[in-house]
């Protein structure tokens, strides 16, 4: 096994170990909007639109930043 195979291998350890970590996406348990509660949400996802998911998000990172001082 030279170089190469060990830089691949280490790479591909490092990928599944990434996407093992990374979050669950959100999706809507009643097909309704998380956000709005108005709208029905797009299949497969949590939200009506991409504005809805904005506006999640920073309200996420602005309740983290609360939540945690920085």
């Amino acid at each position: 096994m030279d170089e190469v195979d060990l830089a691949q291998e280490r790479e591909e350890a490092h990928i599944s170990a990434s996407l093992s970590a990374r979050k669950p996406r959100l999706t809507s348990p009643d097909g309704k909007c998380i956000w709005c509660k108005d709208e029905p949400a797009v299949t497969d996802t949590a939200f009506c639109s991409a504005e809805c998911g904005e506006d999640h998000g920073k309200y996420e990172r602005e309740k983290k930043q609360r939540i945690t001082g920085e």
